[in-house]
């Protein structure tokens, strides 16, 4: 019996080992199962996490792929306007060169068309242009040459070294034999306007109109008019017409003019003195017209002028020439 009962404990003690061994068998095998899972787990993490980084890397490229595709259309486009502004650009300076040419062309057939005696007044104004140049430089001569046998003097200087060209109010002088007269310029002007259109009115196939009016406070006016073919613009079209202008117009005193010492048409009842009244001194230019025995009266007017705030212009004239003006002239200059 005894020996039987050491032989169950013996076998409930190997059950009891063997039971041990399983369980701690059983749990390392489920410790390696839960290593296992966290692992893959981890491992799925990682991978995912690498994957979407890659992908953000992948996707910069075609993000700047894209802009730069873009772009590039955005420059096509460009472009492509650009040549059709340099088209149009082209277009239009073509056209416009087109018209210049048209015009010099015109103005080249009227010109050879002109008249022997439109031709030769041109030609006449310009030589007495050419005398004017020529007698300026004499008088200018002459001033330097007496200068040179006079003891020296002192110069009165007035502030105006540079002249302008007179776009305001303008007063005309005639300044002869040392005596001064002012030229009724603005009611000369207004009364050829007028009669002018009479003039055309009278003659209106002739291509030439020579006609006269006045006397108007003792000058007489002679005036040309002359027909001739030019553009005219309405603002929306151009196109050749007939019209008439002004070719030129002298003046020729008469008797009657008033002619004043330089005391006295500055004096208080003179008719210089009368006119000023009218002119605004910042805002007129006093043009004299001044044949060569008036030079000193034009140089003692022109100081007192001055010292009133007034400009003046000179218009040197020789003797015999008319006081007259004509489109193709030259404005004053005053000083």
């Amino acid at each position: 019996m005894m020996a039987k009962r050491r032989e169950e404990d013996t076998i409930i003690g190997e059950d009891a080992f063997l039971d041990t061994i399983a369980n701690l068998v059983g749990i390392l095998i489920i410790l390696v199962v839960i290593v296992s899972v966290g692992t893959r787990s981890a491992a799925q993490l990682i991978t995912i996490e690498q994957q979407q980084e890659t992908e953000k890397q992948l996707d910069q490229p075609v993000a700047s792929a894209r802009h730069i595709e873009q772009d590039l259309v955005r420059q096509e486009k460009q472009l492509a306007e650009h040549t059709i502004e340099v088209a149009y650009r082209s277009a239009e300076r073509d056209a416009i060169l087109q018209r210049v040419l048209a015009i010099k062309q015109t103005l080249d057939e009227e010109k050879a068309n002109l008249s022997q005696e439109l031709q030769q007044d041109i030609e006449q104004q310009q030589q007495l242009s050419e005398l004017e140049r020529q007698l300026n430089e004499l008088i200018q001569q002459q001033g330097d040459n007496l200068a040179d046998d006079k003891p020296p003097i002192v110069l009165q200087h007035l502030p105006t070294p540079m002249a302008k060209t007179v776009f305001g109010k303008e007063l005309h002088l005639m300044l002869q034999q040392g005596l001064v007269t002012v030229i009724p310029w603005d009611r000369l002007v207004a009364e050829l306007k007028r009669e002018a259109k009479l003039a055309v009115a009278r003659g209106s196939r002739r291509e030439r109109l020579v006609e006269q009016l006045g006397p108007v406070e003792g000058f007489v006016m002679d005036y040309v008019l002359v027909a001739k073919r030019g553009l005219v613009s309405n603002g929306s079209s151009t196109a050749m017409a007939q019209m008439v202008e002004l070719d030129k117009f002298e003046l020729e005193p008469t008797g009657e003019i008033l002619r004043e010492p330089l005391e006295a048409c500055l004096s208080n009842t003179g008719r210089l003195r009368v006119e000023l009244a009218s002119f605004p001194p910042r805002e007129t230019t006093i043009t004299a017209w001044v044949y060569p025995d008036s030079f000193e009266t034009f140089r003692q007017l022109k100081e007192r002028l001055f010292l009133e705030g007034y400009m003046t212009a000179a218009r040197p004239m020789p003797h015999g020439v008319r006081i007259g003006a004509s489109p193709r002239g030259s404005q004053s200059s005053a000083q």
